[in-house]
């Protein structure tokens, strides 16, 4: 049996040390779920968190919400809140909010007002593996981490157009065909990929890969991922357990 990962050392995966510090979740198979844990995560820290997009989502019910047209416009006091919301307009026609372009949370991040920002930059319309199209994801350059997760519930089941997000980039990243059964040298294609798990991401930033619901019975593989610098620490769990993360491999 493996040890827990403890927090200290999943906050130091994250560059937690920044301040400020954005993250961006791209990928498919949890972004939303793994956002409001790494805000649980940073709050029990002491630090203050704000949850943002730059495409659209969902509106959290747990947290109180701030529409605006710039973020970086709010007065002092909105900043001294623990953990909230913001984005820039409700959608009615689809029950989801449209978040904040890259630039504009770029120039958030050098205002020096935000402490933690936690960034949805990408879409995958409820699927559990995707590959981003070209104008995907959306990451701004003054991201720090950017963490990719993977629905890793699909290794060694049956996948095709019906079960991935762009379908036709995925086979062709992977060498997947339909009805092929998810194998692992097709996710660590997925990472290595330029066009793949990590497209956008900006240079000198983390790589984390967060294999979300992965079956405890089922063996971490990370190949060479680490070793090639492909990412800088692969995480395993479920995000919505606690706790969140109970493997990880990490680059010494």
């Amino acid at each position: 049996m493996e040890n827990i990962p403890h927090v200290d050392d999943l906050l130091c995966d994250l560059n937690a040390t920044a301040s400020p510090l954005l993250i961006a979740a791209v990928g498919a198979g949890g972004k939303t779920s793994t956002l409001f844990w790494l805000a649980e995560l940073f709050q029990q820290a002491g630090r203050r968190v704000l949850l943002t997009t730059t495409t659209h989502m969902f509106v959290p019910n747990t947290l109180p919400v701030t529409l605006c047209r710039a973020p970086q416009t709010l007065p002092s006091a909105f900043w001294q809140q623990p953990l909230q919301a913001c984005f820039s307009a409700w959608l009615p026609e689809s029950g989801k909010v449209r978040g904040f372009t890259p630039a504009q949370l770029d120039a958030l991040m050098a205002s020096g007002l935000a402490d933690v920002v936690l960034v949805e930059a990408d879409g995958a319309h409820g699927f559990a593996l995707k590959a981003p199209d070209v104008h995907e994801p959306c990451i701004p350059h003054s991201c720090c981490c950017v963490v990719a997760i993977t629905g890793a519930g699909m290794l060694g089941k049956p996948i095709g157009p019906a079960t991935v997000h762009r379908w036709p980039l995925f086979s062709c990243i992977t060498g997947a065909t339909a009805h092929d059964v998810l194998t692992w040298p097709m996710l660590h294609r997925l990472v290595q990929h330029p066009n793949g798990a990590f497209k956008g991401a900006p240079s000198g930033c983390r790589r984390i890969w967060l294999l979300n619901q992965l079956s405890q019975n089922e063996n971490l593989q990370p190949g060479n991922l680490i070793m090639r610098k492909d990412v800088d620490a692969i995480w395993a769990g479920s995000v919505q357990s606690r706790p969140a993360i109970t493997r990880r491999r990490v680059r010494k």
